[in-house]
């Protein structure tokens, strides 16, 4: 299923990345996430020349850290639930500096 969830992430990212708003949002910025999942896997996405991509597996001294669960983020990139829904409802749990939070709802 790992494969699978990948492949879903790059795919939206890229349909998000058609989205005048997501262009704005990263327009110059640098940082790195590394999401864990609980069911164990790890993922790095890398923002940089006004691109999102992601890898499997960690990274190392991401700027942000991300960790939920595979179900969550699937509905996350399938926009079925909201980056500040999953977050209240505690499926979302998201480390990084105010301005970075602020721009990862972009992502998903």
């Amino acid at each position: 299923m790992t494969q699978d969830l990948l492949e879903l992430m790059q795919e939206r990212i890229t349909i998000g990345l058609e989205r005048e708003k997501t262009l704005e949002a990263i327009e110059g910025w640098e940082r790195t996430a590394q999401l864990s999942l609980k069911e164990g896997p790890e993922y790095h996405f890398i923002v940089k020349d006004n691109n999102i991509t992601v890898h499997e597996g960690p990274i190392d001294n991401p700027d942000m850290r991300i960790q939920s669960d595979e179900d969550t983020i699937r509905k996350l990139f399938l926009e079925e639930m909201s980056a500040a829904s999953a977050l209240l409802k505690r499926k979302l749990k998201v480390k990084g500096s105010a301005s970075d939070l602020m721009k990862i709802r972009h992502i998903f």
